[in-house]
């Protein structure tokens, strides 16, 4: 790849023979780029690079610059244009996902000879290989049919990710009128890489092929687990109830099983990039700016493919979302239409696009609306967050209570979210014993969960209450995560609390290390720093929480300790 200097050089060389450049010259559009891509902008990194070439430099790092973005921003066609400049060039840097452009490109015109022309070379990354190895098999079904694809696959069942076969073997197999082999291929993609997308593309299968107390069954499973299943599987047991079969996943195309592939792998690629940033943060590593531009272009191709697969459209949105770039994750969560499992989770991040923009009117209208059209769980636990965002905690309150009254005598382990919630709204009502049952209830469902463990440890704590059933909860959270800030700080507060300074202060000064900007941290160090007599650091640290944008209850209380310190202790 050439040098940023080579970039340069090669724009002074044009420079000189066409006079002074104009005000956005390749050198500032290529550095927009560059900067704009560090920002995760996707949209201005494409149209920066884009217009640094249109400069008539064709410099590598340039063209591949405009390739990628292009790529992660929707413009497959035109990516295709530059993948085959970039292979033309010889260089194998990038070339797979160059190869894997073309091959979308033909795909989706039907031209599968071409494509597996441009899947044949071997790919340098292995995931890059894995997906095209699917995509061959589509492109064989596409040509030749779905026997031919069958045998292609079977074929590499020694590959590496060969756990992403079985999910596409169910669909060509089906294809093929094999209904039975069909059905042992959908339960062998549960146990391996078959994701979300498997799980649903199964009880929709059982559902048309008449094993509707199967699919029931299959659907009351995924019920009880949090997240994307417990979506699908609300969407499948209202077609059940409703006797409406879904046909989503009859005869899927070559596109559509390549966008299935494509959408897998760049799912799974996030997941593990967001599994090894947990880790990180959790060993106590700093983590920058999350970075998916990968899953977005592998999503992005997919979406190309299959304009209105709504796994895609969801996970596009949601990483647009986390970019920053709230208007197109908008835009594109939009696209998601009232018979999809992920609608209201749309809408829940449409909300969250709308906060990100600084609409939280219209959020609120938009978490209000889909909370009570689909009594979604989440949408309500959204809303409530937004009320209790505001200050708005007798509102919060009523929502949570929604909640929590339908809850059954079972309920699932994420529920203490409901719990926690409604507490830490009365905690602002200044209505502890109901709040000391909801925290004590949410520990009891989820005696695991280091949050709900925390909260009661340190509400405990802060009161000077139940200090060694305190400490316990708190040492439990700090087990479980121990590189928390906030958890550390709460056993660093029950020392404080029991007056032992020297033993609160090493976890104060811990857990302030590890989140320097958290004011309510800052605002207890500075209070065991005064109960030690260091009283010029205490005071330091209480200015200090005064620029980290305090609650008005913490500013009131620190601007108080600032005149007068802290009162004497009580002998």
């Amino acid at each position: 790849m050439k040098s940023l200097t080579a970039c340069i050089a090669a724009f002074s060389l044009t420079a000189g023979c066409v006079g002074a450049p104009r005000e956005s010259s390749m050198v500032g559009d290529y550095l927009s780029g560059r900067i704009a891509a560090s920002a995760n902008d996707i949209g201005v990194a494409a149209a920066s690079f884009e217009d640094a070439r249109d400069e008539g430099v064709e410099a590598e790092e340039v063209l591949r610059g405009a390739f990628f973005f292009k790529v992660a921003s929707g413009d497959i066609d035109g990516a295709a244009a530059l993948a085959e400049k970039i292979l033309a060039n010889d260089d194998k840097e990038d070339d797979d996902l160059a190869r894997l452009t073309l091959a979308a490109r033909d795909l989706k015109h039907g031209d599968y000879a071409s494509a597996r022309e441009d899947l044949a070379a071997k790919a340098e990354v292995e995931y890059f290989s894995a997906a095209m190895v699917i995509l061959n098999a589509w492109a064989l079904a596409g040509e030749q049919g779905p026997e031919a694809a069958l045998k292609a696959l079977a074929k590499k069942d020694g590959e590496t990710f060969r756990g992403f076969h079985p999910l596409h073997q169910a669909f060509l197999f089906e294809n093929a009128g094999l209904e039975d082999e069909a059905r042992t291929a959908y339960q062998l993609a549960l146990m391996s890489y078959g994701g979300v997308v498997g799980r649903d593309a199964y009880g929709s299968f059982l559902h048309r092929t008449g094993n509707t107390e199967e699919a029931r069954a299959h659907y009351e499973l995924l019920a009880q687990y949090p997240g994307l299943d417990r979506q699908v599987a609300k969407r499948g047991l209202e077609r059940l109830e409703k006797g409406r079969t879904d046909k989503t996943w009859v005869g899927v195309t070559p596109q559509k099983g390549a966008a299935v592939a494509l959408y897998s792998f760049g799912s799974a690629i996030l997941q593990q990039m967001a599994d090894q940033r947990e880790a990180a943060e959790k060993a106590g590593f700093r983590v920058g700016d999350a970075n998916y531009d990968m899953p977005l272009a592998f999503t992005r191709i997919a979406l190309y493919l299959w304009p209105d697969f709504d796994h895609a459209q969801r996970l596009a949105g949601a990483i647009l979302n986390i970019y920053g770039d709230n208007e197109s994750a908008i835009a594109m969560l939009k696209r998601i239409p009232k018979s999809s499992a992920f609608y209201e989770q749309a809408q829940i991040d449409i909300a969250g696009g709308l906060i990100g923009l600084g609409r939280e009117d219209e959020a609120e209208k938009v978490l209000r609306a889909t909370a009570r059209a689909g009594k979604s769980q989440e949408a309500r636990l959204n809303y409530a967050s937004l009320l209790a965002g505001q200050g708005r905690h007798r509102e919060a309150v009523a929502v949570y209570g929604q909640l929590i009254d339908d809850l059954s005598d079972d309920p699932p382990e994420d529920a203490w979210r409901f719990l926690v919630g409604r507490a830490a709204s009365l905690i602002e009502l200044d209505q502890w014993p109901a709040a000391e049952k909801d925290l004590e209830r949410a520990v009891e469902i989820a005696p695991k969960e280091a949050t709900a463990l925390n909260y009661l440890g340190y509400s405990w704590a802060e009161r000077g209450e139940n200090l060694d059933r305190a400490f316990e909860l708190i040492e439990q959270a700090v087990a479980i995560e121990p590189n928390s800030g906030a958890f550390i700080d709460s056993l660093g507060w029950a020392h404080y609390q029991r007056g032992d300074y020297p033993e609160a202060v090493g976890h104060l000064e811990h857990a302030a290390s590890l989140e320097p900007a958290d004011p309510t941290i800052t605002d207890h160090l500075g209070d065991v720093y005064w109960r030690l007599g260091r009283k010029v650091e205490a005071r330091y640290e209480w200015k200090r929480v005064l620029e980290l944008e305090p609650s008005d209850k913490l500013r009131e209380s620190v601007e108080k300790k600032l005149k007068e310190g802290l009162p004497e202790e009580r002998a």
